[in-house]
């Protein structure tokens, strides 16, 4: 609203405003002209803006206080045991030279010397021989002496990153057909009868041998390392049989990553002939034998498998061709326990070697083939109870044709025994053998050693399985007492064997018909001693089959009822 008046009335307008509302209270009405200027007080507001607000609390002082109590602590005193300083040297003295002689019962010489370069390193080569023999002094039999010889001499070549190595060798062995009963009568017939052959009453196996070995030695395990050697055997007897082995042998692997990758090569070639005695002329028998067993394998921390093959062609007479798988898987349980399983199988050369070595009394001429583990199924459990005790536990189930079992037959000459010798008959073969084995080490001064392996034989055409022993138990102990006194217990248990024997019947002709004979068990305890009397002189004394028994491992075969035997040794 406006109001506008006169300049002249401005002051009685003024007046005029300041009595109005006492006009107005007495019901009258006034109208003022003039101009109306309104004002605004100032208003109180509240300042919202925010401030800061410290939470961290003021530090307060802890005291601390101790508490009056006393604690009974009973003296006592511990015993501590000394303790012992041995200080040895980085690389303790080696000796060039070693020499070994004794002389036991039954009129037994024994020496033996080792002469080596000791430490190279570009080198190294060496020499060893050994001699033993015995007059026999089994009673009631044949003459029983027999004589062992044996050098070698070896050369190995560091070349960076391979070692080549060399061995020459040399083997004589002259074992006695004793295996007859011997009497008086017998005796008397032999001065009047003809001279025998030679090989009549004993026989002598001769070996001479080389190998050669070229063996990589790279740090890097993604390079092709290799391990290849060659080895021969020139081996021949008395009764002028002879063979000739050739082999070679390779072993290929790489890694990558946790993965193995190799091979085993092999190259056997044989060529022998037995004469099968006077005016019966000889026969003759080669082959090569070549196999190739691939394999891949993985492992970790905990478990190990590996998967392979034996693919074989057997070319000894009738080529043929064999394959076999293998495998192999194992797992750490507990970093305690250890349980394997696998498959395995293979193609084994019979050698006239390796089958005199395992008896020696085979015939002159014995007939060879070669054997075939068409499989070995095997799973076990090995581990240990603590740091000293180890153990194996195992059960298997294979099979192998044309297994050798050696069978008893006379050999006479101008109607005179000179003894009993073997044949073998080959023959296919099931096994099962459930064995445990347990070892105790500390040390280094104490080891105790138990293996138990019980047999059981399924043959396919033999009646047994001849000589295959029920049971084989090992048990063996060293003790050495502050290196000076060395204590060797070792006890071989074998079980009842089942042999064939020939029995002779006269009806107008000598026929040999073969039985079975029942061979008891036995246990051989042998028990050994060394005392050091200095670092390079000792005495030792050695105790074999203490219990006296005239045990047979082989049929009509006794062994020496005991074997006392001392000697000396000496480093130079």
């Amino acid at each position: 609203m406006t109001m506008t008046l006169p300049y002249r009335f401005t002051g009685l307008a003024i007046a005029a405003l300041a009595a109005a509302p006492l006009l107005a209270q007495g019901g009258e009405e006034y109208y003022i002209q003039g101009i109306y200027t309104p004002t605004i007080a100032n208003a109180q507001k509240i300042d919202l803006r925010p401030q800061p607000f410290d939470t961290i609390l003021p530090d307060k002082r802890i005291t601390y206080e101790m508490l009056n109590v006393k604690g009974e602590v009973p003296a006592r005193v511990d015993s501590i045991e000394a303790a012992k300083l041995k200080v040895e040297i980085a690389q303790q003295k080696l000796y060039k030279g070693f020499v070994k002689a004794g002389f036991g019962l039954y009129t037994t010489p024994l020496a033996e010397i080792y002469y080596d370069q000791t430490r190279a390193r570009r080198n190294g080569y060496g020499l060893h021989y050994k001699h033993m023999s015995s007059n026999g002094g089994i009673d009631d039999v044949g003459p029983s002496d027999y004589s062992f010889n044996a050098a070698d001499a070896f050369y190995n070549a560091y070349l960076g990153h391979h070692e080549v190595s060399g061995r020459f060798l040399y083997d004589r062995r002259r074992v006695s057909y004793y295996g007859y009963n011997a009497t008086d009568s017998l005796e008397n017939l032999l001065l009047v009868a003809p001279e025998p052959p030679k090989d009549a009453r004993k026989q002598v196996y001769n070996d001479i041998g080389f190998a050669v070995r070229l063996k990589s030695l790279y740090k890097d395990s993604t390079k092709l390392a290799h391990d290849v050697g060659l080895e021969v055997h020139n081996y021949a007897n008395l009764s002028k049989s002879r063979e000739l082995n050739l082999k070679l042998d390779a072993r290929l692997g790489f890694e990558q990553g946790l993965e193995t990758y190799g091979g085993d090569i092999l190259i056997d070639n044989e060529a022998y002939r037995g004469e099968l005695g006077e005016g019966l002329g000889d026969f003759r028998q080669s082959g090569t034998l070549i196999g190739i067993s691939p394999f891949v394998s993985t492992t970790n921390d905990k478990y190990l498998v590996k998967v392979g093959a034996g693919i074989y062609i057997d070319a000894f007479g009738e080529t043929t061709f064999h394959f076999y798988p293998q495998a192999y898987a194992q797992y750490n349980l507990f970093d305690v326990v250890m349980p394997y399983a696998g498959v395995d199988g293979q193609r084994v050369r019979n050698s006239f070697r390796s089958l005199t070595r395992e008896n020696p009394w085979l015939t002159g001429a014995p007939l060879l083939a070669n054997s075939s583990k068409a499989y070995d199924i095997y799973a076990g459990v090995r581990g240990s109870f603590s740091r000293d005790i180890g153990f194996d536990v195992r059960i298997s189930k294979s099979r192998t044709k044309d297994r050798p079992l050696f069978v008893s037959t006379p050999y006479t000459f101008a109607g005179v025994g000179y003894g009993d010798r073997f044949l073998i008959a080959y023959d296919d073969v099931d096994q099962l053998d459930i064995s445990g084995e347990l070892r105790y080490s500390h040390d280094e001064h104490i080891n105790v050693f138990g293996r138990i392996d019980v047999f059981s034989y399924d043959t396919d055409q033999q009646a047994e399985a001849w000589n295959l022993p029920s049971y084989r138990i090992g048990l063996g102990a060293v003790y050495d007492f502050q290196d000076k006194l060395l204590l060797k217990v070792e006890a071989d248990f074998l079980g009842a064997r089942k042999a064939a024997a020939p029995v002779a019947t006269v009806d107008d002709l000598v026929e040999h018909v073969p039985v079975t004979v029942d061979l008891d068990g036995y246990v051989d305890l042998h028990l050994g001693l060394e005392y050091r009397y200095t670092k390079r002189l000792s005495v030792f004394l050695d105790a074999s089959n203490l219990s006296a028994s005239k045990y047979e491992r082989w049929y009509r075969y006794p062994v020496q009822r005991g074997l006392i035997l001392g000697g000396a040794t000496y480093a130079f």
